[in-house]
C-alpha cells in the first residue's frame, strides 16, 4: 500500500529554539524566481503545502521583518521516508 503524499511542512524556530509565527513561507519554481504558492506559520512556527503531483524539487523561501530571509531548495525522491532539515534564520541587522 503506498504513502499519502503529505506535501512539504516543517517548523520555523528562532536562535533560541522558540517558534516564529507569522514567518512567510513561498514555494517558488524551481529557480527560486516565481512564487507559486504562500502560506504564514502557524503560533507554534508550523507551516504546510499539501503535495503536487509530480513535484519533487521544492524551492521554499522563508521572510519575517525581524530576520534575514532564507531560501533552500528541496529534492523530494519518489520513495524516501520522512526527510528534514535544520535551518535557522539570524536576526537581521
Amino acid at each position: 500500500m503506498p504513502f499519502p503524499r503529505a506535501g512539504s511542512q516543517g517548523v520555523v524556530l528562532d536562535p533560541s529554539g522558540a517558534p516564529i509565527p507569522d514567518m512567510t513561507v513561498t514555494d517558488r519554481t524551481e529557480d527560486g524566481v516565481a512564487v507559486l504558492r504562500s502560506t504564514k506559520t502557524d503560533s507554534k512556527g508550523h507551516f504546510r503545502f499539501s503535495a503536487q503531483r509530480g513535484k519533487r524539487v521544492h524551492c521554499l523561501r522563508f521572510d519575517h521583518p525581524w530576520f534575514n530571509p532564507l531560501q533552500v531548495r528541496l529534492k523530494l525522491e519518489k520513495n524516501a521516508l520522512q526527510r528534514g532539515i535544520t535551518a535557522r534564520p539570524h536576526l537581521g541587522g
